[in-house]
């Protein structure tokens, strides 16, 4: 039986601090520029914007891509030309979430973040576990479809992580 490895990688303090000023400047410039949350959301703001960042990061870690540390892209790709980084560990869903408008053409890619506790690994702050990944267009199905029991909000494909490719084969 060939065991199967799971990609995680461990940001340190100084990944940490990189990630801190982007989700701040993601977060100041979507105040300047008058934006709400989208999708009847209403979260935790700056720290929902700091696990993003720690997912991009770390996908791009454990995948060897260039992490371009935007600001304002909105619905471009998070790494590279095609790659969208879901990111679960701010939040109670474990699911990977997939939104009708979102790119068919595009990679869904599912990074699970979590606080590292210091007296485990003290060099690291953040541990980061690569879920898998799907297309959207695959990732669209009315199986998966929802709206998580918030009828006022629109409905999501809540992909489970049992349906996610993994790092065998990566499209660029």
């Amino acid at each position: 039986m060939t065991e199967i490895k799971i990609p995680v990688c461990f940001l340190k303090w100084n990944e940490v601090s990189v990630a801190l000023h982007i989700a701040s400047l993601r977060h100041t410039e979507s105040i300047r520029m008058g934006l709400k949350d989208n999708h009847g959301y209403t979260g935790r703001d700056l720290h929902d914007n700091l696990y993003g960042v720690l997912g991009e990061m770390a996908f791009s870690k454990i995948t060897g891509r260039y992490f371009p540390m935007t600001v304002n892209n909105f619905k471009d790709a998070d790494v590279g030309d095609k790659w969208q980084i879901r990111t679960v560990g701010s939040n109670k869903n474990r699911s990977l979430i997939v939104r009708y408008p979102d790119p068919d053409d595009h990679f869904y890619a599912l990074m699970d973040v979590e606080r590292c506790q210091m007296w485990a690994r003290k060099e690291d702050s953040y541990k980061a576990v690569f879920k898998g990944w799907i297309t959207a267009k695959d990732a669209k199905q009315a199986r998966y479809l929802t709206d998580f029991g918030y009828t006022e909000r629109p409905k999501v494909f809540k992909v489970p992580n049992s349906a996610l490719k993994m790092l065998d084969w990566v499209p660029m």
